[in-house]
């Protein structure tokens, strides 16, 4: 059996290794569910181009070294098609094939319908100003677009140009960094692709370098996206071990011997093993945080082979004792499955491989617990009388039942606490969810103004039935926002119309422009008396007649620098049809909402992008509460059923419900609020504390119970997840305090409402 369950696991191992696609995206954990308007924000920040730029700041030297620097670095970068798609570092590098683009099609984005005789005598009376002024452009240049039509196409593509430059490359409002701008192919919050662009570039750094005294730094989406995987892998690396030691160092003075404390790892690494292949089956890619924290998760398996050794009486064998806590054993952990049940019912990619993680790789290692166990220690007898702890556990569980009205005390006031919060209780801003480091945001806010790259704090969301329509509606906007302007309620704004207008208004133009002998017959009225020659415009005569039968433009037909502008502002998302427009400098929130309202504008929506993310996550958070309701009330049935009696089930239940009261008033009053990841750890408290109260009660499911057993289990929690407490990362610390502290009261209070007395034990030593 043994050897089986050694090839079973060894199978599995080279199962994952040959088969998981590991990766990870922060967006696992944004819901995917809501409203048009919030599923299209979310995949908006997910999909869209601004999570997929780098912002590149050279510093240090001399001018002319950071100049040098950027040279290079951009060159080399441009040679990697793969992994880039744009690279600039100067307004040449961004325009690159804008100007003839414009040209060709300035009468399909020129805004501009009338071509009457005095609309064009108004444009050659300003081409003669500006052809007798000094600073004027040349009469070759005039007469091939009398109308202007090139300089008014370019107006509203002046966003795309970057910041200031200097020598050539551009450089900070204060010239002392040298910038470039990198546009990578894969999304901002995929954690692989973006290690290895940011891989890429530093070693393009270090190879234009020539023993200058340069620094590079970066920022961006994939940046912060990296960084704060990276701070999560290593402080879980670090956390891990020093839990490991410490849980090794309790169970070794328990145990007294290295045979049981090493078969206590036998449930872990199976139920580890187990989960990471159902996960690799189940899912197309197993996430780095769903491995690293639902490892975490079901170290409390650790539980499992201390309830079956130290139920182990003298004489008998470690399968026998097995077989005297199975049922309690089992209850334990179909208590502990379902909660976490609770979280496969989500709309959260990753809150939802978490579960299917926790639950399956509990379930594991409650059966190695079972069955393995027993083959690999048949026997086992400890070197220490464990009896006089045995005791001294039942005489302080005696104790705790004398002062038990205090729980009831301090679990209504508890209630009495979360009553008077209110909706203060949680924490729905992701914000709180987020590990990444406030220096690396900080610089990249910096960098983004530096590029003027607009931020997502607020922002006008148009959907319609297809991206098209979400276009037209877009630009039906621009006399709204161009008013919000100019009455400086805003500081600009930026949308996809701007780059190119619907077909709809291609057509029209289209339709504007006069056949060929109609517009020299309205040149030689609009020229009358003005020195020009009729059969210089023969050129513009003849790109007026090309324009009349040109193929109407299609995103895809932009030059890549504005293709990748309008990729974050016009998406088919979910179906239909939804164009972004970017606002910056927003001083009055209230009257712009009102304004886009009073538009008229169908499909238009006003987002504060801060305030409807956090609607969203409490509507996702409130949902997720009804399920973890419905999942505690599904645990009491199936403990009553266990039990054969809805009075004990009950006696169980509501001291691990009061523990859970208590630490969510507890940390009401010592944070901000709960969150997401409190949730998580409270379903993992429900799990643990129906454990201990399993293994304190006198309910007729073990022979000659040992008080010894939850307490040291309750010890290794305690201590593992208390070593979590002290994490750098606020997730990794939301739940170590969580479970640390609801351990200890889910123990507490069941111990205090636990009955009976364990008869003492005579263990020879």
């Amino acid at each position: 059996m043994t050897t089986a369950w050694l090839a079973v696991l060894a199978i599995l191992t080279g199962f994952i290794m040959d088969t998981a696609r590991f990766g990870g995206s922060l967006t696992a954990f944004l819901p995917r569910s809501g409203s048009i308007v919030q599923r299209a924000l979310v995949r908006g920040l997910h999909k869209g181009a601004a999570s997929r730029l780098l912002l590149l700041a050279i510093r240090g030297g001399t001018g002319a070294q950071r100049t040098k620097a950027s040279r290079a670095l951009a060159r080399r970068l441009r040679r990697d098609t793969t992994n880039f798609t744009l690279i600039a570092n100067n307004g040449r590098a961004m325009a690159r094939g804008l100007e003839g683009f414009l040209f060709h099609n300035r009468y399909l984005l020129a805004p501009r319908t009338s071509w009457t005789v005095s609309a064009l005598h108004a444009d050659l009376r300003r081409d003669l100003a500006i052809l007798e002024s000094p600073a004027g452009l040349s009469a070759s240049e005039v007469v091939r677009d009398p109308t202007g039509a090139l300089m008014a196409a370019a107006g509203a593509w002046r966003g795309v140009r970057g910041p200031r430059s200097r020598h050539g490359v551009w450089v900070s409002h204060d010239g002392r960094e040298a910038l470039l701008l990198v546009k990578t192919r894969s999304s901002g919050f995929s954690v692989g692709p973006q290690r290895r662009a940011l891989d890429l570039i530093h070693a393009a750094f270090a190879r234009t370098l020539h023993h200058a005294p340069l620094s590079l730094e970066i920022g961006g989406t994939g940046a912060i996206t990296v960084a704060a995987n990276d701070k999560v892998a290593a402080s879980a690396k670090r956390l891990t071990i020093i839990d490991l030691i410490l849980v090794a160092g309790i169970l070794g003075f328990v145990y007294r011997s290295g045979p049981p404390l090493v078969v206590s790892l036998v449930p872990l690494v199976t139920g580890a093993v187990v989960a990471a292949a159902v996960i690799d089956l189940a899912f197309p890619r197993l996430a780095i945080t769903t491995l690293g924290f639902g490892t975490m998760l079901i170290g409390v398996t650790m539980d499992y082979p201390a309830y079956v050794l130290l139920h182990v009486r003298p004489g008998e064998g470690v399968a026998r004792a097995a077989r005297r806590v199975t049922r309690a054993l089992g209850l334990a952990m179909i208590a502990m499955v379902i909660g976490f049940s609770t979280m496969m019912t989500s709309h959260l990619a990753g809150l939802v491989q978490l579960g299917v993680f926790a639950a399956v790789g509990l379930a594991a290692a409650a059966i190695a617990a079972r069955f393995i166990l027993p083959l690999m220690i048949p026997a086992w007898r400890p070197t220490a009388d464990l009896s006089v702890w045995d005791d001294r556990a039942a005489r302080f569980c005696a104790g705790l039942r004398r002062v038990r009205a205090v729980v009831v005390v301090v679990a209504l006031a508890a209630v009495g606490v979360l009553w008077q919060r209110g909706g203060l209780v949680w924490d729905d801003h992701l914000s709180a969810l987020s590990p990444a480091s406030h220096t690396l945001m900080r610089a990249t806010g910096r960098l983004s103004r530096a590029f003027g790259v607009p931020g997502l704090s607020s922002l006008v969301v148009v959907t319609a039935a297809h991206r098209e329509q979400a276009l037209a509606a877009s630009a039906a906007l621009r006399p709204v926002l161009a008013r919000l302007r100019r009455e400086r309620v805003l500081a600009g704004y930026q949308l996809a119309a701007q780059y190119l207008p619907s077909v709809a208004t291609q057509r029209r133009r289209v339709r504007a422009l006069p056949a060929s002998a109609i517009l020299r017959r309205r040149l030689r009225r609009a020229a009358a008396g003005m020195p020009f020659r009729l059969r210089a415009f023969q050129g513009f005569v003849s790109a007026v007649a090309q324009a009349r039968h040109a193929r109407l433009l299609r995103p895809a037909d932009l030059p890549a620098a504005v293709r990748a502008q309008m990729g974050g502002l016009l998406m088919r998302i979910h179906g239909r049809g939804v164009a972004f427009v970017h606002l910056s400098g927003v001083r009055n929130a209230s009257r712009v909402a009102q304004a886009v309202r009073a538009s008229g504008v169908a499909g238009v929506h006003y987002v504060v992008v801060k305030r409807a993310v956090g609607r969203l996550m409490a509507r996702y958070r409130a949902a997720l509460m009804r399920h973890a309701l419905i999942a505690g009330a599904l645990m009491a049935v199936v403990i009553a059923i266990g039990l054969r009696s809805v009075r004990e089930a009950a006696r169980l239940v509501l001291p691990m419900a009061a523990a859970i009261v208590t630490t969510c008033a507890i940390l009401v009053m010592t944070g901000p609020g709960l969150t997401l990841l409190n949730l998580v750890a409270l379903l993992l408290i429900a799990g643990l504390g129906m454990g201990y109260a399993l293994f304190l009660g006198e309910h007729g499911l073990i022979i000659d119970r040992r008080p010894l057993a939850p307490w040291v289990c309750a010890a290794t929690t305690i201590t593992g997840f208390g070593v979590m407490a002290s994490a750098p990362v606020a997730m990794l610390r939301t739940v170590g305090v969580t479970v640390s502290l609801g351990a200890f009261l889910a123990l507490i209070f069941t111990a205090a409402w636990s009955w009976g007395r364990a008869p003492r034990a005579t263990r020879a030593p």
